[in-house]
């Protein structure tokens, strides 16, 4: 699993299957997070994402409806919908299908291969903005529109 794992930004995602070995029809991820360094609002218009709770929780909106999901919970964010999530507990792992698959290689592209199969130290400093001039044009390619708050 070490070898499919990656350190993405403070948060550890494992690979299980790819868009590139499902054919494109799905990808599948074991995601483990920190609470302070969640996604801003978004919306994706080529993929849907579903999450199985395997610990933890978090609150994600969807639209204008709040889901607060804890380990066994099950939550699907269909495409076009606007959808954030926060972490309630310092962490939550999950287990995340995109479908269809594609979407995972913007988490592969922009994270760095895991030395242990565990949460990397935080990091100190903040990405360049070249970092994230790179995260916006692949995210534009990929059809996911982010919606920073200010």
């Amino acid at each position: 699993m070490l070898k499919r794992s990656r350190w993405y930004g403070p948060n550890l995602f494992t690979f299980i299957a790819t868009a590139e070995e499902t054919g494109g029809a799905f990808a599948v991820l074991r995601c483990k997070l920190r609470r302070g360094f969640e996604p801003p609002k978004h919306v994706h218009t080529k993929e849907e994402e579903s999450y199985v709770i395997l610990d933890g929780e978090i609150i994600y909106e969807v639209g204008d409806q709040s889901i607060h999901a804890k380990a066994g919970d099950y939550v699907h964010l269909p495409r076009h919908i606007t959808h954030k999530f926060r972490l309630v507990s310092e962490t939550v792992t999950f287990i995340l299908i995109i479908t269809p698959g594609g979407f995972e290689q913007l988490f592969w592209e922009f994270s760095r291969p895991a030395e242990a199969m565990e949460l990397p130290p935080i990091p100190v400093a903040k990405p360049p903005k070249e970092f994230f001039d790179a995260m916006t044009r692949l995210n534009e390619k990929l059809g996911v529109t982010m919606f920073p708050e200010l």
